[in-house]
């Protein structure tokens, strides 16, 4: 299993993330906490372990000579993704979900003491592990759908880690479910329900792939209420197998499939 990764200097954050990665949907799919002695050991770890999320405090206090030390680490290693998570700080304000980041160097920031329960964080090292995989289908989404669709890709694709209702996903685009389904059809998209059940395939793989887990155990961990529910959800939406679908390519196989549907009811 991959590790979660961290630079941090304070004792009780460190207890509260070695906690939180066994709290939640992180539960057996997270190997432990790597905490890096500073810039040049987190870009080391982040090597070793690629698409593991790294929970960083900006203002730790190493003793490396690295002025602007987070801004070099996304230089260094573009498949990092980092959750700020220390002391407030105004220039990063990325929500948990990765939505409307305005930080491109964090994917999402936690603050202690407000957000950061312990199923929280473990529901953040589910959101955001292999991230960028989740940034190159909204790529290849936002290149074949209508200008007017992104944003509901966007959301389909970011509100589907954990179970999410075609009603949530309508309250959290500010309309109702009725116009939801009218605006799908005016796209020539496939309906709601379909392009959230594909996205929480595609979460499955790309976790199992990070993770090393069986797809089985991380769609548990998901959320699904047993495995019979998921492995009908994979034939029903990708007419076979989930082990053949591991065969194919897991999460890049989904991935090209959701983008072919979309394409098709084009």
């Amino acid at each position: 299993m991959s590790p979660v990764l961290a630079l941090q200097s304070d004792a009780w954050l460190k207890d509260r993330l070695r906690a939180g990665v066994r709290a939640g949907g992180a539960h057996g799919l997270v190997a432990r906490v790597e905490f890096a002695a500073g810039w040049r050991s987190l870009r080391d770890l982040a090597h070793r372990f690629p698409g593991s999320p790294a929970f960083v405090d900006p203002a730790h206090p190493c003793k490396e000579d690295r002025p602007g030390g987070v801004a070099w680490l996304v230089r260094e290693v573009t498949t990092c993704p980092l959750i700020r998570y220390g002391g407030p700080d105004l220039t990063c304000q990325a929500s948990a979900d990765g939505d409307a980041v305005r930080d491109v160097a964090f994917v999402a920031s936690m603050t202690p003491g407000v957000d950061d329960g312990l199923v929280s964080i473990g529901s953040m090292v589910l959101r955001t592990a292999d991230y960028a995989v989740v940034r190159a289908l909204d790529a290849n989404l936002g290149s074949v759908a209508p200008a007017q669709a992104r944003r509901l890709l966007e959301r389909v694709v970011r509100a589907t880690v954990f179970p999410c209702t075609v009603r949530a996903l309508a309250t959290s685009l500010g309309t109702s479910v009725a116009m939801l389904n009218r605006r799908c059809r005016a796209w020539r998209m496939p309906r709601p329900k379909r392009l959230l059940s594909l996205a929480r395939i595609f979460h499955v793989y790309r976790l199992a792939a990070w993770s090393g887990r069986p797809p089985g155990a991380v769609a548990l961990a998901l959320g699904y209420s047993a495995y019979s529910n998921y492995a009908r959800s994979v034939r029903r939406e990708l007419a076979c197998t989930s082990s053949s679908v591991a065969a194919r390519g897991g999460p890049a196989y989904v991935g090209a499939r959701l983008v072919s549907i979309v394409v098709g009811s084009l």
